[in-house]
């Protein structure tokens, strides 16, 4: 049999063994900086709603790439020079959002950015008060795992939940650079800008691969059950582990 026969490439994606990832399923999460926590009425009377406000109407992601520094060896008694690895370089976290009609993400990243250093004097601000962590999450549908509910009139459910499959996180991460915003009056169009930051590194993982791979068998949780528990999954990806529909 060919080693590119299409017939398995096929049974690969069908059965979910090598199911393509799609684009328009993600999530992101910025925690808090200490400077919005301590100074910002705006974002501490509701931070359920900061939370929404980031993860819903966050419109596009750019993770950024990451190529490996290196340096040339060249001596004439060695013969052919060669390179070996210097070191790491990364690029920049894009983050792109909607924006609604309180202009609330604009709000947001005017004054973290405020905080960071200040257009009224020539400092900045120390730099755990300004930097935090960011999450981004990639979501993917048909998990092994299904929810189990009963409806108004007593019936009994399942409903099969969508994942979380991979995480990426950023490690004291600060915005740098705020897009401008463009009104016209040519057709109407939604109101986006793109917010980039710095940070000192980030670390990807799987989350669940072990347990929860193609091959794994069904499992069923409700409003009884311990979540992570049942499925099988790590404490320690608690944060980054989620279901839903």
């Amino acid at each position: 049999m060919s080693a590119n026969n299409f017939g398995i490439f096929r049974d690969l994606v069908q059965t979910g063994k090598k199911e393509p990832s799609r684009s328009n399923l993600y999530g992101v999460k910025i925690y808090l900086p200490n400077c919005l926590l301590a100074n910002s009425n705006f974002v501490n009377k509701d931070r359920r709603d900061a939370f929404m406000s980031i993860n819903y109407l966050a419109d596009q992601v750019s993770i950024p790439g990451k190529r490996i520094q290196d340096t040339q060896v060249a001596a004439a008694w060695q013969g052919a020079a060669y390179s070996h690895a210097r070191g790491q370089q990364m690029g920049e976290l894009d983050i792109t959002f909607l924006s609604d009609k309180q202009m609330w993400h604009r709000q947001f990243f005017e004054q973290w950015m405020n905080w960071a250093a200040p257009d009224m004097e020539n400092r900045s601000t120390l730099y755990d008060e300004y930097t935090t962590n960011i999450m981004i999450t990639k979501w993917e549908v048909g998990s092994p795992v299904s929810w189990e509910g009963i409806t108004d009139v007593g019936a009994l459910y399942k409903q099969r939940m969508n994942a979380v499959t991979g995480v990426w996180q950023f490690f004291s991460a600060w915005p740098f650079d705020m897009a401008g915003v463009t009104f016209n009056n040519g057709p109407t169009q939604l109101v986006k800008f793109s917010t980039k930051f710095k940070f000192e590194r980030y670390r990807f993982d799987q989350v669940g691969a072990d347990t929860l791979g193609p091959n794994a068998p069904d499992r069923y949780i409700n409003s009884a059950t311990g979540t992570l528990e049942n499925v099988g999954i790590s404490a320690k990806q608690q944060d980054a582990a989620q279901f839903g529909v």
